[in-house]
Formats: C-alpha cells, sequence, structure tokens
C-alpha cells in the first residue's frame, strides 16, 4: 500500500480556517529549511514561502502539484526575495532515505493515508536539526469529524477516505517518536453545523472529542 495525499473539502469552510490558525501558531521552525510532506495544492506552501522559510515540497500527485507551484509563481512575481521551493514529486514513504537534514518538517492532512506512521515520523525525525520542529495535522478518530469521513467513505467505497487511517490524541500521543509530543486541538464543532457563528461559539466551548489535532516533536 502506498499513501496517498489528498486535498479533502469541509463541508464548512470556518472549520480550514480554525485548522489554519492552530497549525500556523504551532509550527515554528528555528531556521530556513523545511520538509512539507503532501504539499497539495500548495495552501501551506504559500504560507511557509511567505512565513520566510526555503521548502522542499513533497507530493505523490503530480497534477495537485502543478497547481501548487502556480501558486508559489504567483508569490514569486508579486514579492521579493522569497526563497525558491524544491519539487520532488514521489511517494515519501519510498524516499526517506534521499532525505536531507531539515529545521522543520511539516505536514497536513497527509499522514491519514501513510503506512506505519509511527515508523515513518521515527525515521523523519532523524533528519531534523537539532532544535528543530516536526509538525503534523490530522483528523481525529473517536470525532463527530471521523464518524463524517467514515460514512463518506462506506457510501462511496471509492472516496480516497476508505483508505484512511483516524487516529485519537491517545493513539497519536502513544507513539515513540525519540521526545515527548505536544498535541493540540480543534474543530469541536460538528460537520453539521449550521453558521459560521455557531461553530465559532462552539470551538470556544472546547466541548467533546475534537475533529482535528495537530502533533509537534521538537528535537
Amino acid at each position: 500500500m502506498i499513501y496517498r495525499h489528498v486535498r479533502y473539502s469541509h463541508p464548512v469552510p470556518v472549520s480550514d480556517q480554525v485548522e489554519r490558525h492552530l497549525a500556523q501558531s504551532m509550527f515554528k521552525a528555528p531556521g530556513p529549511k523545511v520538509l512539507e510532506i503532501g504539499c497539495g495544492t500548495g495552501q501551506y506552501t504559500s504560507w511557509l514561502v511567505q512565513e520566510g522559510y526555503e521548502v522542499t515540497a513533497v507530493d505523490i500527485s503530480g497534477e495537485m502539484m502543478a497547481l501548487a507551484q502556480k501558486k508559489i509563481a504567483a508569490i514569486e512575481e508579486n514579492t521579493s526575495k522569497v526563497k525558491p521551493v524544491h519539487w520532488w514529486h514521489a511517494d515519501i514513504t519510498e524516499i526517506l532515505d534521499q532525505l536531507e537534514t531539515y529545521d522543520g518538517i511539516f505536514s497536513m492532512t497527509a499522514f491519514e493515508f501513510v503506512p506505519e506512521p509511527e515508523n515513518v515520523l521515527k525515521k523523519l525525525f532523524s533528519h531534523l536539526k537539532p532544535g528543530g520542529c516536526m509538525m503534523i495535522g490530522l483528523i481525529a478518530g473517536m470525532s463527530a469529524w471521523s464518524e463524517y469521513y467514515g460514512e463518506a467513505a462506506r457510501n462511496n467505497p471509492t472516496s480516497v477516505f476508505a483508505r484512511a487511517a483516524l487516529y485519537t490524541k491517545e493513539e497519536i500521543g502513544s507513539w515513540q517518536i525519540g521526545v515527548s509530543v505536544e498535541i493540540g486541538e480543534c474543530l469541536f464543532f460538528p460537520p453539521n453545523v449550521q453558521t459560521t457563528t455557531e461553530a465559532l461559539s462552539l470551538e470556544e466551548k472546547r466541548e467533546g472529542n475534537p475533529g482535528f489535532v495537530v502533533a509537534r516533536w521538537v528535537k
């Protein structure tokens, strides 16, 4: 089985904003070199570039990477002195031995599709420089959101989510990567929430299981 990165669509647009806020607040690399796993269409690649990082962007989908390249080209055209992006069309599980060392490793919604994520993350952690930060964002298991995507997979067996493994924060916390993990949580509102106001109100209360978790390891 190979991992297949996916750009998934949220039923509630504010969900993406909430995830972005959490991920961006938790990722801080001590130097410029960042490896992004599952760059997709470049949503986070754009942010990393604008934060001043020199990004190596990996994705298994050449089609999505082409869209990401267009996004970055537009930024390079309109912004002076951005660092170059190094594009790598590959399955991360097949290039682990070819990686350099990085100040940061960043991945959003890709590790649901990576077989044996604990082992892969352990190998990735060995490619971090001292003080480096590795961070992944995942749809959380045992939540209203995992039920939503699970139902989507049951209704459509060809859905990418039929191949997804959705882990709880406790499962992620038990992974032996090399150092202890810090976990951030968000999406405390369900996918069927009716309005942005209601979603943000429920998010503030932080009741029940989170629908999305961000895990960070610092070397």
